[in-house]
Order: C-alpha cells, then sequence, then structure tokens
C-alpha cells in the first residue's frame, strides 16, 4: 500500500514540475512529458500492477489539467506502457540505452498522436516550422534527460522493499 502511496506522490510531483514550474523557465523551453519516462521505466523494470495504476493516475490527472481532449494522455500513456512492455523480447541492449531509446520514441509518438488530435479538430495549423522546432527540442531533451532519468528512476526504485519494510529479490 505504501509504495502506491509513494507512486502517486511522484506523479503529483512530476505533474506538478511538468504544469507549474517548468514552463516559466525560459532556458528549458517547451519540454516533453515528463511521465513518460516513468511509464517506460515501470513498464520496463515493475510488474502490471505496480504501472497500470502509475498510468491511470497519471494520464487521469495530465487530462484534467490540460485542456487537451480528454482522454489523450490516457491513450498516449497506455500504448508506450503496452510497446514498451514488449520492448526487451524484440531488442537485446543495455538497460540505460533500451530506456533512452524508448523514451525518445514515447515522446515521439506522443507528438503524432497529438498532431492527429489537432488534425481531426482544426484546419491542419499544426505542422508549422515553431511546431517542428519545438518537437525537435522536445526529442533533444528526451534524448539528453533520459539517462540521468533512468539513473534517478534506479536510485528510487533499487529497493522498493524499504518503503513498505521488505526487501527486494531483484533489486530492481
Amino acid at each position: 500500500m505504501i509504495r502506491y502511496l509513494f507512486y502517486l506522490v511522484l506523479v503529483v510531483c512530476l505533474v506538478l514540475l511538468q504544469t507549474s514550474i517548468l514552463p516559466y523557465l525560459p532556458v528549458v523551453g517547451r519540454f516533453y512529458d515528463f511521465l513518460i519516462p516513468l511509464i517506460v521505466y515501470l513498464s520496463l523494470y515493475k510488474p502490471l500492477g505496480d504501472g497500470l495504476p502509475v498510468l491511470a493516475a497519471g494520464g487521469l490527472a495530465m487530462d484534467m489539467l490540460s485542456g487537451a481532449p480528454i482522454g489523450i494522455y490516457m491513450t498516449t500513456y497506455l500504448w508506450v506502457f503496452i510497446a514498451c512492455r514488449g520492448a526487451p523480447r524484440w531488442f537485446s541492449i543495455r538497460d540505460h540505452l533500451l530506456f533512452s531509446v524508448l523514451v525518445v520514441l514515447g515522446v515521439l509518438f506522443q507528438n503524432v498522436l497529438f498532431a492527429a488530435a489537432v488534425l481531426m479538430t482544426e484546419t491542419p495549423r499544426f505542422f508549422t516550422p515553431h511546431s517542428l522546432r519545438i518537437i525537435l527540442l522536445q526529442l533533444f531533451w528526451a534524448l539528453v534527460t533520459a539517462p540521468f532519468l533512468w539513473l534517478g528512476f534506479r536510485y528510487l526504485f533499487v529497493n522498493p522493499g524499504r518503503l513498505s519494510g521488505k526487501e527486494s529479490r531483484n533489486g530492481i
């Protein structure tokens, strides 16, 4: 139970960081969705029962706070989770490299899904040089920050037993 409370606090902190702090930092510009790396990490290294509640809480929070079409974040997180869950069966590369590649692909998928949603509701104003620059900037930030987020998540989740008083069997 404490583990899920920890996940909920982590999701709330990431959502607050993404929606309240990062938009006001001029150096960062338009940053990518911080919940994508968390979803990727949980899909790769945690049981299904740990990832799905985080996915649901994060998707619901972002859908309610974003002003985007309802369900778009939940849909993105679900597809990223499903795709990343099966990725270790398809690819045999080191953990942090696989994580970094999947985070970049998750950010790219989210942008493609958002573009499709915009195209269904509005005229194609989404594909401007400015929006392309934002997408490329998000992919750059995802590529640069993914290894550090992997280390941070690994540190946070290396021994989940410390949260519940039980020791971890596999260390991740």
